[in-house]
């Protein structure tokens, strides 16, 4: 699942049927629980996200660093002799390297989504009592 199939599935999972206010309420804890689960699994996807990206991290430092296995250097090879210092600068404008660290960023985008939409499931019920008052007092009952 990405960004954009969750957001409408969460289009979808949090409108309020005004007619059905009682049906809704109850929908809260299963809709919380649905949620938590994605957000585990994006959080589980985004720690191992990060576990290949100090993996690839190691492997362009050694690369860059003339450090690497012979075989490396021959399937791509690479002629200059870096400087400690300058070391950063290759790796991080390496293409392996942007699309990890993308990767990462668009997996917190994801998990800050689900937080967003675990809130607002919480305040759905209040959201839907206050519907529930509102119909009272429009047929007199307050």
């Amino acid at each position: 699942m990405n960004l954009d199939e969750l957001k409408l599935q969460v289009e979808k999972d949090l409108k309020v049927d005004d007619e059905k206010l009682d049906i809704e309420s109850f929908k809260n804890q299963e809709l919380y629980a649905k949620y938590l689960d994605h957000k585990t699994n994006f959080d589980f996807l985004l720690y191992r996200a990060k576990g290949d990206y100090k993996v690839l991290y190691k492997e362009k430092w050694e690369y860059y660093g003339g450090k690497a296995d012979a075989k490396v250097y021959v399937t791509k090879p690479f002629d200059l002799k870096v400087l400690k210092t300058d070391l950063h600068i290759y790796i991080e404008s390496d293409e392996d390297i942007i699309k990890a660290e993308h990767k990462i960023a668009y997996l917190e985008t994801v998990i800050k989504y689900i937080d967003g939409v675990l809130k607002s499931i919480q305040s759905r019920g209040w959201d839907i009592k206050n519907a529930i008052s509102w119909k009272q007092f429009e047929a007199g009952m307050l």
